[in-house]
């Protein structure tokens, strides 16, 4: 089917029931706006008619896990002392993630820890504020808030808003700009928390928080992929490779692992960093729910196209992750399109606010 770009007018061919039988919707393509807001996933729709490029489709890969690459052990541990370099995670945010392992947990204590940190309070307010939770204008403390939002809730909008000041800002080793890496972490944070909810609702705020710190290690690894940007450029093209693969054959192990360990410093639970060390294989996981919950996400975060195409296109499932969670290959439009909805709603008026303060 076809759809219009209600901008330049230019017609784009998208795939065939992405859009249920009479609903109507506004659709700005890429080159009008390139910022959050369209409702049609970039990634899901073909170039303009007359261009025989196709979106491939989710085919599983294996991961080939005896393939040693090359590393430079002296560059490794310089990579790995360096994690000690990376902004802290804001103490309010650990302190709560601290109070919520306990069994005493108080929402007044919470609140009040929250309240003593100004710039937290107000991005949590903005937050709290935003589409996605439906209070837009009526929160106006954080004593209100947690009242509305429960502590669960409460939780997961100040991480928000501590992790918002660690993962802003370009990363030219990777290509990025400002804002790609958040955006693709809110994605892959609300894709994990969707997952969670269909599946075990139990870990909804485990998932969530987990896909928001993702991608993390990039930050650190950012400038010595940088430094052998050429290098790492010809790799992938002359080899058909992704960017995972140059980080294992260039640094001897990958973001994820770095990722792992980031979040040791940063004293979150432990099913949190294995999880992530092993969201692009989560075959190797001894069938860790979680892992594989994060895989699913980034890639339908991907399809997305919200913050960065990671990997281009090459980025695929690992054999087996869509039995394992038993989703349904029909059911990828559908979670792509509650992963659109959610970053829409969460940063369609606070995030530039989040940017500026």
């Amino acid at each position: 089917m076809n759809i219009e770009c209600s901008k330049c007018k230019t017609n784009f061919k998208i795939k065939d029931g992405l859009i249920p039988t009479g609903k109507k919707i506004t659709f700005i393509c890429k080159n009008c706006r390139p910022n959050i807001g369209s409702e049609i996933p970039k990634s899901l729709i073909e170039k303009p008619i007359g261009n025989n490029a196709k979106l491939p489709a989710i085919e599983p890969t294996k991961t080939d896990a005896s393939k040693m690459y090359e590393n430079d052990i002296g560059l490794k541990q310089k990579i790995i002392s360096s994690i000690k370099d990376l902004p802290l995670m804001p103490q309010v945010v650990l302190e709560i993630q601290h109070m919520l392992s306990a069994t005493d947990i108080s929402i007044k204590k919470i609140s009040n820890l929250v309240e003593s940190d100004q710039s937290i309070t107000a991005k949590v307010l903005k937050i709290a504020n935003s589409a996605y939770y439906g209070m837009s204008g009526k929160i106006s403390t954080i004593q209100q808030a947690s009242r509305v939002l429960g502590l669960m809730g409460l939780s997961e909008v100040v991480t928000l808003a501590g992790a918002e000041r660690v993962l802003v800002g370009k990363l030219p080793g990777y290509g990025y700009e400002s804002e790609d890496l958040w955006k693709h972490s809110l994605a892959v944070a609300y894709g994990s928390k969707v997952l969670a909810t269909l599946l075990d609702p139990g870990i909804c705020n485990t998932a969530h928080i987990a896909g928001l710190i993702h991608d993390a290690g990039k930050i650190i690894l950012d400038r010595f992929v940088a430094s052998k940007k050429t290098e790492i450029n010809i790799f992938m093209e002359t080899e058909k490779k992704t960017f995972l693969d140059a980080e294992n054959k260039f640094f001897g192990f990958n973001h994820a692992d770095v990722t792992s360990e980031i979040c040791k410093k940063w004293k979150f639970p432990n099913v949190m960093s294995y999880a992530i060390k092993w969201h692009h294989a989560p075959s190797q996981s001894n069938k860790d729910f979680l892992s594989h919950i994060l895989h699913v996400s980034d890639y339908l975060a991907t399809l997305s196209g919200i913050g960065y195409d990671d990997d281009d296109l090459l980025y695929q499932l690992e054999e087996g992750t869509m039995d394992f969670l038993k989703i349904k290959q029909t059911d990828v439009s559908g979670l792509v399109a509650k992963i659109t909805d959610a970053v829409n709603k969460i940063s369609s008026t606070e995030l530039e606010g989040l940017s500026t303060n």
